[in-house]
C-alpha cells in the first residue's frame, strides 16, 4: 500500500482495481456509465490506497476558507460539547468558524465526513478519530493541519498535535483507590482497545491490579467492553448480574459508560456502596445533584478546548511545527459510592 511519499496516482488505483484509467476517472466524476459493481471496486481501491483526486489535492494546497473541521465520535456527549464551545470561542476571535461532525464511531460515516470537509477546503481539522481510517487520515494530513482529540494516530508519518488526558496514570489512580479500600474483584467497563485512550486506560487498570498482586489476563472474569457508550455501560451491568461470582466494585472508563452503569444500577436495585462501589473516568453532568455519586477523575474540558483551538490556529499559521502533546491532569472528586470492603 502506497501511503507516504509521493501521492498515489490514478494509474495506481486503476491497476489495483484491475480497470482502466478512464473507468477510474468516470467513478471520480460520478459518471453513470459505470456499473455499481465496478464503481464499488474502484472506490475500495481509492480508500485502500488513500487516493486523493487531483481536483481535491490542488484545492488543498491553497486555503480559500476560514473553516475548521471538528469531527468527534459523539457530539451529544457533553464532554465534546464543552470542548467544542471552548474551541469556537478561541477561533472566532481570529475570524475562523467551525463545522461540527459526529461519527458515532462508524468508519464509513467518518470517512464520508472527512471527504466532505476536504471538498469544502477546510483550513484545519480537530479530530477525535474512530481509529479505522488512519491510512486516509495520514494522506489527508499532508495537506491539512490537524489536532487530535484524545485518540492518537499511531504512525510516525503523522504531523500534528494531541490534546488529551492522562489516561494510564489516572486509570491507575482510580483503580488504586478501590484496591486501598480492600477491593480485589473489580469489574472494569473499558472502551475499545483498538483506540489509544481505550487501551491506555485499560493498561492503567491492569498495572494497578498487578502491583497489588492481581493478574488481569484473558481469563479475568470481571471485564466488559462497554464501547464508551451509554448502552454499553448498561449492558455491562446486565452482564455483571449474571456472573457466578459478583464483583465488589465497578470501574467505568468513560462518562457515557458511567451514565449507563448508573441507570442500570437504579433499574436493578443495585445500591452503592452497599452492594458495589463505583469509580469512573471522566465526570458526568450535575454529579453533585445525584443521590449516587461515584468517585471520578474530572477534567477541565474548557481548558482542553482552549488548547485545541490555540494549537490548530498555530499549526495553520506554521504547518512545520514539531508534534506536540497537551495532556490535561485530572482532579479526583470523591463521591459517596465507594466503601471499605469488610471481610
Amino acid at each position: 500500500m502506497k501511503i507516504h511519499g509521493d501521492r498515489v496516482t490514478m494509474q495506481e488505483v486503476a491497476k489495483d482495481a484491475n480497470v482502466s484509467v478512464a473507468t477510474v476517472s468516470r467513478v471520480i466524476n460520478n459518471s453513470y456509465n459505470v456499473s455499481e459493481k465496478t464503481r464499488e471496486k474502484v472506490l475500495k481501491s481509492m480508500e485502500k490506497l488513500s487516493y486523493l483526486p487531483n481536483s481535491i489535492a490542488r484545492s488543498l494546497k491553497v486555503r480559500t476558507t476560514n473553516t475548521i473541521g471538528f469531527v468527534v465520535s459523539d457530539i451529544s456527549n457533553t464532554y465534546h460539547i464543552s470542548i467544542a464551545r471552548a474551541v469556537e470561542d478561541v477561533i472566532a476571535k481570529h475570524n475562523f468558524n467551525m463545522t461540527v461532525c459526529s461519527t458515532g464511531n462508524d468508519k464509513e460515516r467518518e470517512l464520508s465526513y472527512l471527504k466532505l470537509l476536504m471538498s469544502q477546503n477546510i483550513a484545519g481539522l480537530i479530530l477525535n478519530t474512530t481509529g479505522k481510517n488512519d491510512d486516509f487520515i495520514i494522506e489527508m494530513n499532508k495537506y491539512i493541519p490537524m489536532v487530535l482529540l484524545n485518540r492518537k494516530i499511531n504512525s510516525p508519518e503523522f504531523v500534528g498535535d494531541l490534546v488529551g488526558t492522562d489516561n494510564f496514570n489516572c486509570s491507575y489512580q482510580l483503580t488504586e483507590i478501590l484496591l486501598k479500600m480492600g477491593h480485589r474483584k473489580i469489574f472494569v467497563v473499558h472502551g475499545p482497545l483498538e483506540l489509544s485512550n481505550g487501551l491506555e486506560r485499560f493498561q492503567g487498570f491492569v498495572q494497578a491490579m498487578k502491583d497489588y498482586g492481581m493478574d488481569v489476563g484473558d481469563d479475568y472474569p470481571f471485564k466488559f467492553n462497554g464501547e464508551f457508550t451509554l448502552n454499553g455501560g448498561y449492558k455491562a451491568i446486565e452482564y455483571m448480574r449474571n456472573l457466578p461470582e459478583r464483583p465488589t466494585a465497578v470501574f467505568s472508563q468513560n462518562n457515557m459508560s458511567t451514565i449507563g452503569v448508573l441507570r442500570a444500577c437504579k433499574d436493578f436495585n443495585i445500591n452503592a456502596p452497599e452492594d458495589v462501589s463505583l469509580v469512573a473516568y471522566d465526570t458526568v453532568d450535575n454529579l453533585n445533584l445525584m443521590a449516587t455519586r461515584p468517585t471520578v477523575a474530572s477534567y477541565n474540558t474548557q481548558s482542553m478546548g482552549y488548547k485545541a483551538g490555540k494549537a490548530i490556529l498555530e499549526r495553520i499559521e506554521n504547518p512545520k511545527l514539531p508534534n506536540r502533546e497537551f495532556i490535561e491532569i485530572p482532579e479526583i472528586i470523591t463521591g459517596n459510592a465507594v466503601g471499605v470492603l469488610v471481610k
